[in-house]
């Protein structure tokens, strides 16, 4: 036999009970309701007491219901009605996603979306991991992208210079800062743009490094090294100041140098156009560099690079840290602290286009030599070239006399 129907207070809100299961002491109440649409009765059913159910809330139902049908607006049964709140709840689920991502945090976006996309695309990439881990996690990390400003950045820049950070390496950070928010500008998830507006770093005073190295090697200082890597029985170290010196090469140009890029009968080297690399071009083997290229051509064997790795392929750091020791044996960085008066091992590349600025060449070739982008990289070794301003200090007096100072 069907269960009863019975009423409540609410015309248009019934129940029954269930025959033997029991919710709050209570048998179970099953409630529907009736409304009256396109000149036909409809009977829906909700749900059980037990399921959250009770009167009041069924006749709030009926009442959206019917003023549905009576405004032609809204809901005009039950089906629609859960449908309206479906797709209520879906777009409070897009919109919470949203806000999520446009909070999202910037240690989140680094490890999400900017790490992998340098990997692909810049060689240096693990220098900008480390500079990441060390510091732009712990001081920025936390804030979401879209409410870091340009007072976070600046507290960041103070606080790398209290840490005794180089205005250089400052600057280091800064790029790699700017390079993230511009990528965060871009990037777009699931239809949500990660970072909008301006950019933080934008109106930032970036650090100005003083960098710009001004030592240079005397002939007699270079003839110490040349021959003090030589004594060393140290034939790479020795090869690779020769050729430094004589062409201006930078030590990874030099460590890549491959035989097939040496020209030895019209006397060329090339140095390839590599892409996030300094500019390739010609370089001219002279007699010096002649002697030591034709020596180490002789014992090449199956190598094909001018400078072969030891075993282990740390050629890189072994040569950087023989030439270290060199040049302290020689006493040249005795008493020096300003890292633009150290020697380095770049010291070698200064070295050689100053001797080209002393021996009278023009600032143009020098520029070709040194295969700078713009000649105001250039300019830097102008004060050196030979003029008459310096005679001219020398001639103020016409008459020779003597001053009487």
């Amino acid at each position: 036999m069907a269960a009863r129907w019975n009423r409540t207070p609410y015309p248009g809100v019934r129940y029954r009970e269930h025959p033997s299961r029991k919710h709050n002491g209570k048998p179970d109440r099953y409630f529907s309701i009736r409304y009256y649409i396109n000149y036909k009765d409809c009977e829906e059913g909700l749900g059980w007491a037990s399921d959250g159910w009770n009167a009041e809330k069924a006749h709030k139902i009926l009442a959206k219901i019917k003023e549905g049908v009576k405004t032609g607006a809204g809901a005009q049964s039950l089906g629609e009605l859960r449908a309206e709140a479906e797709a209520h709840r879906a777009n409070q689920e897009i919109e919470a996603r949203r806000s999520d991502l446009q909070r999202m945090t910037l240690s989140t976006f680094i490890v999400e979306h900017f790490l992998p996309e340098i990997k692909l695309c810049k060689r240096t990439w693990m220098d900008d991991k480390g500079r990441i881990d060390k510091h732009i996690h712990a001081k920025l990390g936390a804030l979401p992208l879209c409410a870091i400003n340009k007072n976070d950045i600046r507290a960041f820049l103070d606080f790398l210079r209290e840490t005794g950070a180089s205005e250089a390496t400052a600057l280091h950070y800064m790029a790699i800062l700017r390079r993230i928010f511009n990528m965060a500008r871009v990037t777009v998830v699931e239809g949500t743009p990660l970072f909008t507006g301006r950019s933080p770093m934008e109106g930032v005073a970036l650090p100005k490094p003083k960098n710009g190295r001004e030592r240079f090697l005397s002939y007699e200082e270079a003839d110490r090294l040349v021959e003090g890597a030589k004594g060393a029985a140290q034939p790479d170290l020795h090869a690779a100041i020769v050729m430094a010196l004589n062409t201006g090469m930078r030590l990874g140009e030099i460590l890549r140098l491959e035989w097939v890029d040496v020209d030895l009968k019209h006397g060329i080297i090339t140095i390839r156009e590599e892409a996030d690399r300094k500019p390739g071009g010609k370089v001219f083997i002279n007699a010096d560099l002649e002697t030591v290229l034709m020596e180490r051509f002789s014992i090449r064997g199956q190598s094909r690079l001018v400078l072969a790795p030891p075993k282990g392929g740390r050629e890189r750091s072994s040569l950087t840290h023989r030439f270290s020791e060199l040049v302290v044996s020689l006493g040249f960085n005795e008493h020096v602290t300003d890292a633009r008066h150290k020697v380095v091992f770049h010291t070698l590349r200064h070295t050689f286009a100053s001797w080209l600025a002393m021996a009278g060449t023009d600032i143009y070739r020098i520029k070709t030599l040194m295969r700078h982008k713009t000649i105001t990289m250039t300019m830097r070794y102008a004060h050196l070239i030979p003029d008459a301003t310096r005679a001219a200090v020398h001639n103020l007096r016409p008459d020779n006399g003597a001053t009487g100072f």
